[in-house]
């Protein structure tokens, strides 16, 4: 596989809330390998943060910090500016257990850039061509599941309905998935950090993802149920 760790890497990401029970979820695919590694940051009962564009790894956990101490989503981003002198470069999303919604697309974000927000819904891109009509296929893609489909399932489909829309002009080499739920034992974490064949032979995280998804979804109550009653198995 070969991979020009220098370019201006395309990325995608939705941040979602449940209202009913709280749940907070963030999907994420990009250009870029290891993206999990990198963007997503999520604290059950506090917030979903993306931290993307040219990443600055503290803040991610700064902003949780921050959500920790009280601030809003709104005092959080300004704070960000004052502690990050390169923000301009960066794309910040922050979806809060309360339902606020704070967004920043620096001006120096690479390609088109922008973001959408909506209710319990936040959705950020960079990089991308076409990129407002990727970011309303994304939104589009989340909102219009089947009633009861899982969010996690809905964030998903909201990534592919994107990236068949960006078709070639988005080679997805990494994805992250996380949803978490208060009080919940069954929680979902997974990413893909490489496609299992290289993109130029039709590789895609996005698609390793789903699969992996569909497979671990009817494992999700059996792993967290013999956590806690061993015995039981």
């Amino acid at each position: 596989m070969n991979i020009d760790l220098t370019h201006r890497g395309t990325m995608l990401s939705v941040l979602a809330r449940d209202p009913g029970d709280g749940t907070l979820g963030i999907a994420l695919a990009s250009s870029s390998i290891a993206i999990g590694s990198r963007c997503p940051h999520l604290e059950t009962g506090r917030a979903a943060i993306a931290s993307q564009g040219f990443t600055n790894l503290k803040v991610g956990p700064l902003a949780l910090d921050l959500v920790r101490c009280g601030l809003t989503a709104a005092e959080v981003l300004e704070a960000l500016r004052q502690h990050d002198r390169w923000l301009d470069y960066r794309q910040i999303g922050i979806l809060t257990a309360d339902g606020q919604i704070g967004a920043h697309t620096g001006s120096q974000a690479t390609g088109w850039a922008g973001h959408r927000i909506g209710e319990n819904l936040l959705c950020l891109g960079n990089g991308l061509a076409p990129g407002e009509a990727a970011l309303d296929a994304l939104a589009e893609g989340f909102a219009n599941g089947p009633p009861g489909t899982p969010m996690a399932d809905r964030m998903l489909t909201g990534l592919e309905s994107a990236a068949r829309l960006l078709d070639g002009s988005f080679p997805i080499n990494s994805t992250s998935l996380l949803v978490r739920s208060p009080g919940a034992e069954s929680q979902i974490d997974l990413r893909v950090d490489l496609p299992s064949r290289p993109v130029e032979d039709g590789g895609d995280a996005l698609a390793d993802l789903r699969r992996l998804y569909d497979e671990y979804l009817p494992l999700v109550d059996i792993y967290a149920a013999r956590s806690v009653a061993p015995r039981a198995f």
